[in-house]
Parts: structure tokens; C-alpha cells; sequence
């Protein structure tokens, strides 16, 4: 948990240092945040090893974390559950493992990890797909940023030149996610009150 914590700190920190990082200090913007959407922006900007380097041990730490918290949390918990052995026993078929170490290699999901953890994979056997995956995946952003480069350039110009608008936007952004996630919420909790008071009423 400590280790998500600091990384999803870290990738917080780059997101609001963003505007300022890009066109001074891409590798850096990198260290802290590195999505695709990041190494798209700047990927272009930057030596293609030294970002390779510092972007899949970073990225497959957040994939170990959750890995780590399903094999030692979610097992035992599924176990406890009705019908969670016959989940349990389902993950641990080697057929299932290996469509989800397979997986792994195209797709960075916290429930892919999470489920392979649960299944019991070993930490061997995860290490090895889950690196080769982010070493493909983080290649094909950083590729696909040198593709679009001229785009990415004239984006990293404009955040240099509207530093502040840049942030301003940002926080409106976050602004209107977090609107929209207690909206939701609350048409959530709306809708389960007249089930609610049906049941309390028989």
C-alpha cells in the first residue's frame, strides 16, 4: 500500500508540475508520471533508452504493488466468501494463469494483476511476463510519440508559453472529475433508497 501510495504520489506531482516539466525537463516529467499519455507528449523529446530505462521499472512497479497486495490480501479473503473457493480454484487453473501472464504482455490492468495474484502465480513467472510487457508497451508509446513528434513539440511550446492558463486548466479538470464522481454517487445512493425502504416496509 506505501509503495502505491508514493508512486500514485509521484504521478500526482508530475501531473501538477506537467506545464513546467514538458519543455524543461521531460526525463523527469517521466520519472514522476510515466502514462502514455505522458510519454506521448514528450517521448519524442527525449532519448529513447535512458526513457525506456527509467519508464518500465516505474511502470511495473505499480503492477507489482498490486500483484503483491492481491497474493497476500485477496486469496485469503476470496477463501473466506461463499463461492470464493470456486473463484479461487478457477484462477489457479494453469490454462487461466497463462491467458493472464499473456495478457500481461499486451495490457497494463490492476485487475489482470490482481486476478494472477489471487490465482497464486508465481512471483518468478509474474516478474518475467509483466517486464517483458512494459518494456513492449512503453517502446510502442515512446515509438508512436516520435511519430506524432511535431504535434507533441508545438503542444510542449504552447504549455511553456501559457504556464498558467495551463495549470488553470488542469485544475479545472480535476475540478469536474471530482463533480462528476459525487454526482454519480449520489444518483447511486438514490436509486438504492427505494430498495431500501421497500425492505425495512415488509
Amino acid at each position: 500500500m506505501l509503495l502505491l501510495a508514493a508512486l500514485y504520489g509521484g504521478g500526482a506531482l508530475g501531473l501538477a508540475l506537467l506545464p513546467r516539466l514538458a519543455p524543461s525537463a521531460p526525463l523527469l516529467l517521466i520519472a514522476l508520471r510515466p502514462t502514455w499519455s505522458v510519454m506521448l507528449l514528450v517521448g519524442g523529446s527525449v532519448p529513447f533508452l535512458p526513457a525506456l530505462l527509467i519508464a518500465v521499472p516505474l511502470r511495473a512497479l505499480v503492477r507489482v504493488a498490486y500483484f503483491g497486495i492481491a497474493r497476500n490480501d485477496l486469496r485469503s479473503l476470496l477463501e473466506l466468501r461463499p463461492g470464493g473457493r470456486r473463484l479461487v480454484d478457477a484462477l489457479s487453473r494453469r490454462s487461466t494463469e497463462r491467458v493472464l501472464l499473456y495478457v500481461c504482455l499486451v495490457n497494463a490492468n490492476p485487475a489482470v494483476d490482481a486476478a494472477l495474484g489471487g490465482s497464486g502465480a508465481s512471483w518468478r513467472r509474474f516478474l518475467s511476463f509483466v517486464t517483458a510487457g512494459m518494456a513492449i508497451q512503453t517502446s510502442v508509446y515512446l515509438l508512436a510519440a516520435r511519430a506524432v513528434s511535431p504535434w507533441g513539440r508545438t503542444l510542449v511550446t504552447w504549455l511553456d508559453g501559457h504556464l498558467g492558463l495551463a495549470l488553470l486548466l488542469l485544475f479545472a479538470a480535476g475540478l469536474l472529475r471530482l463533480a462528476a464522481r459525487a454526482l454519480v454517487a449520489r444518483h447511486r445512493r438514490r436509486r438504492a433508497e427505494p430498495g431500501r425502504a421497500g425492505l425495512s416496509g415488509s
